[in-house]
């Protein structure tokens, strides 16, 4: 990392980097499977609904869904003007899925397809009960492809998607798997297509929740990791109304910076 970032977990230690922590995380052959593994084993025993996948919080549920449907008619006004038109087909990719509340209550209310992405099996299991229930009125889209697995190890099918939703994942990620993620994400969408992403942050450094392997990083880190990545920042935006004694949460719009270069070189023939 090039900037200054110390962090800490809860039983009070301390650490003066990033670096220092997936050091102290990494197993003997250099990996991290066992801080994915603990990850995963957290939330195969929290009860699926979205009180369980929302730590207890259940209520903030609303709260969140508002923020992120205003973010994303904003960000994406001409694509879903298309789509209400019946002239594009949008499909978009839920990542840490948990229970499917995301794409139930957003995306398939805008999106004509949605896939999941989680890896937790009895999160996803239930994802695709809910999922599956007829709803009055019908929403746009439906669910499409339920993959099992961790954000580290997805294959993205190129060019598929034109939203890639990152929400309440990123925070498991080490940083060498963040960065690679969104290298790959690029892969997946569409010329137009962008990645949403929507994560607690902390006030300074990082923060280490030993209970789930987590890391709940700051706004610096975060856009720190977004340059490595070779994305380009559109939108970075504060979730109002958000219960204090929660960390705060911000929603980022970003979109690839190859995409960018290849639009610009385009607009230039």
């Amino acid at each position: 990392m090039t900037s200054n970032l110390t962090g800490h977990d809860g039983d009070g230690r301390e650490f003066a980097s990033p670096d220092e922590l997936w050091a102290v995380e990494a197993d003997t052959d250099g990996g991290h499977n066992s801080w994915y593994r603990k990850a995963v084993s957290y939330w195969d025993q929290q009860e699926p609904s979205y009180n369980g996948v929302l730590g207890g919080f259940g209520y903030t549920s609303d709260l969140d869904v508002r923020d992120s449907r205003a973010l994303l008619l904003k960000s994406m006004r001409v694509q879903l003007e298309a789509a209400d038109k019946g002239t594009r087909m949008l499909t978009a990719l839920d990542c840490g899925a948990g229970v499917g509340r995301v794409t139930e209550q957003l995306l398939r209310h805008h999106f004509n397809v949605v896939d999941l992405l989680e890896p937790s099996k009895h999160l996803l299991d239930t994802a695709a009960k809910n999922l599956s229930v007829l709803t009055v009125p019908q929403p746009r889209g439906k669910a499409g492809n339920f993959y099992c697995a961790g954000l580290q190890e997805h294959t993205f099918e190129p060019g598929r998607y034109d939203a890639i939703w990152i929400q309440w994942c990123l925070l498991y990620l080490t940083d060498a798997d963040f960065v690679s993620l969104f290298q790959r994400a690029a892969t997946g969408l569409k010329p137009d297509g962008l990645i949403f992403v929507k994560e607690n942050i902390c006030k300074e450094g990082f923060v280490v929740d030993k209970e789930d392997s987590s890391l709940t990083r700051s706004n610096t880190y975060m856009l720190e990791l977004f340059q490595r990545a070779g994305v380009q920042v559109l939108y970075n935006v504060k979730q109002r109304n958000w219960p204090k004694e929660l960390f705060e949460v911000r929603m980022y719009v970003l979109k690839p910076r190859q995409q960018q270069t290849q639009q610009q070189e385009q607009q230039k023939q």
